[in-house]
């Protein structure tokens, strides 16, 4: 899968889904950004891009999007292809022995997607040694899986410095209504978002002076 890549992402993104970010022990943690400290960069195009909606917050407007330009799904790609290449030299290299060591919460890792058998970058959120399984959260998609430690391998430093394949950023004027709340308003375009791709232009990046932590974006 080139784009869409773990499929449980469109689940993630409806509002009445049980989100990764809403109970997720990496988001929570912090351990995201302790392991996987670069975020894609994103700068305000006065064109506008089309974009998918990874995963979003039910508490403000702040979501998690995948830019759908070239330049970006190039990136995407090329990690993938350093993921696979990786993991492959992982699995061949590594016995179980070495392997026991890397089984704690909090750890980052290379973690097999259960559905396409594939390597991901990821983070283990919980170890069930009666069943011997991992349960991870998929760092790039942030999609949870639950695995069996085979089908997971170390994380090299450099893999952890490549930026995450999505953009976090504010929705700008959502405001609400005279006969709906703006929960109701917010929640109601995350179903539209979530339906297709979308066009989107960045009107803000962050001001450390200003106290503005993320770029703000406008949805058309």
């Amino acid at each position: 899968m080139a784009s869409t890549r773990p499929s449980s992402l469109v689940a993630n993104a409806l509002p009445d889904s049980d989100c990764a970010l809403e109970h997720s022990s990496a988001i929570k943690g912090g351990m995201i950004t302790a392991h996987y400290p670069y975020q894609m960069r994103i700068q305000p195009w006065a064109e506008g891009f089309f974009a998918d909606l990874v995963s979003y917050c039910t508490d403000h407007p702040v979501l998690y999007i995948r830019p759908l330009e070239k330049e970006f799904s190039q990136q995407v790609d090329c990690l993938h292809e350093k993921v696979q290449a990786v993991a492959a030299s992982q699995m061949q290299a590594a016995g179980e022995q070495e392997q026991a060591g890397m089984f704690v919460p909090g750890v980052p890792c290379l973690a097999r997607y259960s559905e396409d058998r594939l390597f991901y970058r990821a983070i283990i959120e919980k170890v069930d040694d009666v069943q011997d399984a991992v349960h991870v959260l998929h760092v790039d998609y942030l999609s949870e899986d639950i695995l069996p430690k085979r089908d997971i391998c170390e994380c090299p430093p450099e893999l952890r410095l490549i930026p995450l394949s999505y953009a976090c950023v504010r929705l700008a004027g959502v405001q609400p209504n005279a006969t709906r709340p703006i929960a109701e308003v917010y929640g109601r375009l995350l179903e539209l978002l979530a339906e297709s791709s979308f066009y989107v232009r960045v009107i803000q990046c962050p001001d450390v002076e200003q106290g503005t932590n993320l770029p703000e974006m406008i949805y058309k």
